[in-house]
């Protein structure tokens, strides 16, 4: 297995998500958790993260980059990104 493997497998050779996505939109979804609209995404908490999602796809606790994601099949996300599927890792 080579780097173009690992890629493939976390998804960070997918599209980015865009924020403008329908489905994106209507989870939240920001690039940059800091952004979150957080008077109409109440279940945000400081600290959440895509890189500290199930469903994300790269590293545990990843700080930064791009890698797929269980909720947007074919897009990857912003490791500093949030949406309203987040579930924290176990």
């Amino acid at each position: 297995p080579g780097a173009a493997d690992a890629a493939a497998a976390t998804g960070s050779n997918l599209p980015h998500l865009s924020e403008s996505d329908p489905v994106a939109s209507s989870l939240g979804y920001k690039e940059n958790a800091k952004n979150v609209d957080k008077s109409k995404f109440t279940t945000y908490k400081a600290g959440e993260r895509c890189g500290l999602c199930r469903f994300f796809l790269g590293a545990d606790g990843q700080k930064s980059g791009y890698a797929g994601c269980m909720i947007f099949a074919g897009k990857s996300v912003n490791a500093d990104g949030w949406c309203a599927s987040y579930s924290a890792r176990s």
